[in-house]
């Protein structure tokens, strides 16, 4: 499993002497001598490591190419392959931090143990044992010791539990090799003092919480008085963070969905281990996991993957299917279970034979997206039909700034049509600009300038009224260039007909204003001849939608441009740029001024839509074929009048 890219999460800057402070702990007396650390006997770390067998080599596919990868000495992280043809360079030069950090996780020794588990024969399986070994032995002698980023909280977060499974996986092939199973233990036990050591310097970030789960695994690995220490901090900070990093509405603090996901991964791993081993987490922990599942199932598309908000990336996470399913074999819900057995192989392992079959007994329940407000993270979903939802990205930005101020994903007949252009903020030159720039979101940018301040979301209204959801919201991101300049995004959504997007620009003087639709790189772009420019954008017969411009001065389309300043890109993965169109509705007048569009799935006739906004309200006239939405805004009260 790969580790999350840059969140754009405030860290603290890193507190002089800290390795200092690590080079005095591992020189004072007793870590000279050769120790020999006790470990529990029993402890269920992957409890479902026999009933996994080759009935499961599709579902381990992803892991057996890894493990492949891991045996030619080639590693990939974060879209970018390296090998090393010979000895590894642990702190490689010209490449970014979070790659370092992956490389340093050892994150590979998983996907090795899982291959060796599912070997055809004993030769194979010890092949895996050789491949597993050699990397652990090379990081060893080859890491620099006690120092670099391979002893920060991060990699040392990821790297003691893949250590733990390391023993867990090969564990008949230790008992044969007690001189490696030594070393190994030794190193463990040395690298989980270091964690306990810095962990207090860590933000309190989803490291903070990977870190407590280090720190507990350890803590139940090992044996004796130090171990117990590392039990109790790391069960502290899981349910400390747990408070203080999770919304009352289920979402992480961070709102990179990403972050959500390897956080809800760790919880879940945590509770299903003390389930194994008949032990009791708090009441309130459970029910505060199981909201983080709700959460993320609220957040899905219909494709089962995560909207890209705030640099999220697909295939950096678990899948979401198997959080959801093993939630819901956690918690009995069958409302996150997934159909046909228990997904993927990590769900397996953590539970083992017994939340297979608790999954398997789940009734199953298939909801559609339902109109909800994630108030507290920021969060607004606006369905449609099934198969169709509107992903609305509706708070304040996390710390460091993010342009995406009310961007939405939008999948209309179960498949996406309306996306961010995605991940890619950490590339060098115009590259970087552009995925952290206003023109890379479905946004409002003014002037042609990027915002870069932190702006403030205030003045936010959900509204459910006679079968229409109203969401509005207003930022204060331009005042730094224009005083008093605010931009107030509202969105009428009346599921099954139409989403109606109103961009009003609030204060005085004239403005020139530019708003951004990006669409899925297999949208294919049509317009519509009917006296005023309106598009069709659509993946098939039923994943289709008509945009219909409103108070625009010009319509721009435009499609891969690759110069100084790029447009028309779409990376859903690390290192995977594709060329994708965009519409861009420019806007020019004073203020205040109210431009924007209605977006009309499957529609089948011509459709026209006007503003009208005075200094009491704001009034939206839709007409499709022969029938009219008239939706008035009056201070906090919301109209909507149907005729024809």
């Amino acid at each position: 499993m790969a580790d999350l890219q840059p969140l754009h999460i405030g860290r603290r800057p890193e507190r002089a002497g800290l390795q200092a402070r690590l080079r005095s702990l591992f020189a004072a007396p007793g870590w000279g001598r050769r120790i020999e650390p006790r470990t529990r006997y029993g402890e269920p770390f992957l409890p479902g490591l026999p009933a996994l067998g080759r009935q499961h080599v599709g579902d381990a596919r992803a892991l057996l190419e890894r493990a492949e990868a891991v045996r030619g000495r080639r590693f990939k992280f974060f879209g970018r392959t390296v090998g090393f043809p010979g000895r590894i360079d642990w702190e490689p030069r010209g490449l970014p931090r979070p790659w370092r950090i992956a490389l340093n996780s050892l994150d590979d020794l998983f996907s090795a143990g899982v291959a060796a588990a599912l070997a055809p024969t004993r030769e194979v399986r010890a092949a895996w044992y050789d491949v597993a070994m050699n990397l652990a032995r090379e990081w060893l002698t080859g890491a620099p010791p006690h120092s670099g980023v391979a002893w920060e909280v991060p990699a040392l977060s990821r790297r003691i539990p893949n250590l733990i499974y390391l023993q867990t996986f090969f564990a008949r092939e230790l008992r044969d090799d007690p001189g490696a199973r030594r070393t190994l233990r030794e190193s463990l036990y040395t690298q989980a003092a270091a964690l306990a050591a810095t962990a207090s310097d860590q933000p309190a970030d989803h490291w903070l919480v990977a870190a407590g789960r280090a720190l507990f695994m350890a803590g139940r690995f090992f044996d004796g008085m130090e171990a117990r220490g590392w039990l109790d901090a790391g069960t502290a900070l899981l349910w400390s963070q747990l408070r203080e990093q999770i919304h009352e509405d289920g979402g992480h603090r961070g709102r990179n969905p990403v972050a959500h996901a390897l956080v809800l991964a760790d919880y879940l791993e945590i509770l299903a281990f003390l389930r194994a081993s008949n032990d009791d987490a708090p009441p309130w922990a459970c029910k505060s996991v199981k909201s983080m599942a709700d959460f993320l199932a609220r957040l899905l598309h219909p494709d089962g993957e995560l909207p890209l908000f705030h640099d999220a990336a697909l295939g950096v996470s678990l899948p979401a299917r198997e959080l959801l399913a093993t939630a819901a074999a956690l918690f009995h819900e069958p409302s996150l279970a997934s159909a046909g057995e228990l997904p993927g192989v990590w769900p397996l392992l953590v539970l083992g034979d017994a939340g297979r079959r608790a999954h398997a007994n789940l009734p199953r329940r298939r909801e559609g997206a339902e109109p909800r407000a994630l108030r507290r993270t920021g969060f607004y979903v606006l369905p449609g039909d099934t198969g169709d939802v509107m992903l609305l990205d509706g708070g304040t930005p996390p710390p460091g700034g993010d342009p995406n101020l009310f961007g939405y994903e939008l999948s209309v007949g179960g498949m996406r049509i309306i996306v961010d252009a995605g991940v890619g903020g950490e590339e060098p030159g115009p590259w970087g600009d552009y995925f952290r720039s206003t023109r890379a979101h479905n946004t409002v940018a003014v002037d042609d300038v990027d915002d870069r301040r932190w702006p403030e979301v205030s003045d936010v209204r959900w509204i459910m009224r006679d079968g229409l959801l109203y969401f509005s919201g207003t930022h204060d991101g331009f005042a730094h260039r224009t005083p008093a300049l605010k931009h107030r995004r509202r969105v009428f959504c009346l599921p099954g007909r139409f989403w109606v997007i109103a961009d009003e620009l609030l204060g005085a003087g004239g403005v020139e204003a530019e708003s951004f639709i990006h669409l899925h790189p297999d949208v294919q772009l049509a317009a519509l001849c009917r006296g005023r420019p309106a598009f069709t954008a659509s993946r098939s017969p039923t994943a289709r939608v008509e945009i219909v411009p409103a108070g625009t001065h010009e319509v721009r389309a435009v499609h891969g441009i690759d110069d100084a300043r790029p447009q028309g890109w779409y990376a859903a993965r690390h290192g995977e740029r594709r060329s994708a169109p965009v519409l861009s509705l420019l806007a020019i007048g004073r203020l205040p001024l109210v431009f924007g569009y209605a977006l009309v799935p499957r529609a089948n006739a011509p459709a026209e839509l006007t503003f009208h906004q005075d200094a009491f309200q704001l009034r939206a006239m839709l007409r499709v074929d022969d029938r009219e939405y008239a939706m008035a805004v009056v201070q906090d009260e919301v109209e909507l009048v149907r005729s024809g």
